[in-house]
């Protein structure tokens, strides 16, 4: 059966949404992919998925973004039933707190019973080749945790 992943996405500068434009691109011949827009998503509804990875980027120093405030909170009231899931995001080593976003929501999905597939990736900017294999590499651990 083809696993199904959700690519959920808070873009400001269209970083991100290209993170997730990028990660759909990897995993678009192995699994099912949609990419949704972090605050079109509706949180109750994730563990209906085999995976998902979340795309954010940071606001200002350490904030999560206005978009992403009811997703997050939302959070706090879901069970993932173990749903696999891997969180990355770009942002800027400019800012004191850089991607501290990525950390609040790797520790929220933690915290709501899903089980973390990847280590976190932060991107300064705009992704470099280097990035990217990162990133490839994130999604190949989501993919293979849905063989499991």
């Amino acid at each position: 059966m083809t696993p199904s992943i959700q690519i959920i996405f808070a873009s400001q500068s269209g970083r991100n949404r290209a993170i997730a434009g990028h990660l759909q691109a990897q995993l678009a011949s192995k699994a099912q992919t949609v990419i949704t827009e972090i605050s079109q998503v509706n949180a109750f509804d994730l563990a209906a998925n085999d995976a998902i990875i979340v795309v954010s980027y940071t606001f200002h120093d350490g904030e999560l973004p206005d978009e992403a405030q009811d997703f997050f909170a939302d959070l706090k009231e879901v069970d993932l039933a173990r749903t696999k899931f891997a969180v990355l995001g770009s942002s800027s080593k400019k800012h004191i707190h850089f991607g501290r976003a990525v950390d609040y929501l790797t520790i929220q999905l933690n915290s709501s019973n899903g089980e973390q597939v990847a280590d976190s990736v932060k991107i300064d900017q705009d992704p470099d080749d280097a990035d990217l294999a990162r990133v490839d590499a994130l999604a190949a651990q989501v993919f293979n945790s849905t063989l499991a």
